[in-house]
């Protein structure tokens, strides 16, 4: 009998001979094989005595892919599905849930996610249905609705040569992307066919090689008009006719949004510049012309409102008047007085003044006059 080094108890593995003690974290789990059958051991302190029980290894649980041997445990968020091949047949592991792949032909190929998704379509030349060609820039925003059928037609899931790929292939939708956005392209193309530009902008000639764009006037109740590019009813029809070529592998579009929809003719941009300029000079006048209109029938309805007034304080003082006699007596001497004296008199007087009154009764030439 020998005595070896010394050995701390609280190693993860102490083995000496065919006996084994092992110590198992909590968030791990061991991994230990018997005559090469798997042996999972949960947190806590194991030990055995035995020639063909062999610990292998702890395996941290906190990794969403766990290989223990033949075994595999995925934890898959929410918002994310696996997609799992058991002997070539698919199976779709739902996420929020821990799962064990329970035998080794049962193989982890991908995540896949559920989340919406926002992509810009490249710039796109398209006619339009009066034959004015337009640069178009759109997004588009989708999600898969189901991951079997997206998976089944569109995703890779496998490598064409039978290699393993999958730490590149883990999460990767790329082939699926760019379906949808070839679709979407298309659709959006077909869209701008089917509308007039011209119902936003009438376009003619002015001059030799000069267009000139005006805006259309608005209907009756334009109140909710919108331009032919940007209605979203129309672009909701584009967006039905993607789907249903899209749902048939998985993917629904839930909208295709215009941001810019320009005529590819230098030429006629400018026009448009200018007739939107001068489209909105002539709304600022017309807004400055109806509010002075209105300020002069403020100003219109105030004096009348005045005369109104004066009016009926005159009536009340007249009707005061009338009331009291000797208030009419006074009344009448004040209106004389100021007769007497105000401008224009002296044509009572042939020619003079109040003032002169007396001498103009002692002579004889005005009184004779007078009585002939």
């Amino acid at each position: 009998m020998s005595v070896g080094d010394e050995i701390a108890i609280t190693d993860e593995l102490l083995q000496h001979g065919d006996r084994t003690f092992a110590i198992v974290k909590q968030g791990s789990v061991g991994y230990a094989e018997d005559m090469g059958q798997p042996v999972l051991l949960p947190p806590g302190m194991h030990e055995w005595q035995s020639q063909t029980l062999k610990f292998i290894k702890n395996v941290d649980l906190n990794n969403s892919i766990l290989h223990l041997g033949p075994f595999t445990l995925l934890t898959v968020d929410e918002g994310y599905s696996a997609v799992t091949q058991n002997n070539g047949r698919q199976i779709i592991l739902d996420g929020g849930e821990t799962h064990l792949l329970s035998h080794r032909n049962w193989k982890f190929e991908k995540f896949v996610t559920q989340k919406i998704q926002t992509n810009d379509l490249q710039r796109i030349e398209a006619t339009s249905a009066d034959n004015v060609m337009m640069h178009t820039d759109a997004t588009v925003v989708w999600k898969i609705s189901s991951v079997a059928e997206a998976a089944r037609w569109s995703a890779e899931t496998m490598q064409s040569d039978g290699s393993d790929a999958k730490k590149t292939m883990q999460s990767d939708i790329k082939k699926l992307r760019n379906d949808v956005l070839k679709q979407a392209t298309a659709s959006l193309a077909a869209f701008i066919g089917e509308i007039r530009y011209s119902d936003s902008f009438h376009i003619s000639a002015a001059g030799a090689n000069v267009p000139v764009a005006v805006p259309v006037p608005r209907p009756t109740g334009g109140d909710n008009w919108v331009s032919p590019i940007f209605d979203g009813r129309r672009m909701a029809s584009a967006v039905e006719a993607a789907n249903t070529i899209t749902q048939t592998y998985g993917v629904t579009i839930l909208s295709i949004n215009i941001i810019s929809a320009v005529p590819a003719d230098k030429d006629l941009q400018i026009a448009l510049a200018k007739g939107a300029v001068a489209s909105a000079d002539a709304e600022r006048a017309e807004t400055v012309a109806k509010g002075e209109a209105k300020a002069v029938g403020i100003r219109a309805e105030a004096d009348a409102e005045a005369d109104r007034i004066r009016a009926r304080g005159a009536k009340d003082a007249a009707d005061l008047l009338s009331q009291n006699e000797f208030a009419v007596e006074i009344a009448k001497i004040k209106q004389t007085g100021e007769a007497i004296r105000g401008s224009g008199t002296s044509s009572l007087f042939f020619g003079a003044d109040a003032g002169n009154l007396s001498g103009l009764l002692s002579n004889p030439s005005v009184v004779k006059g007078a009585g002939h």
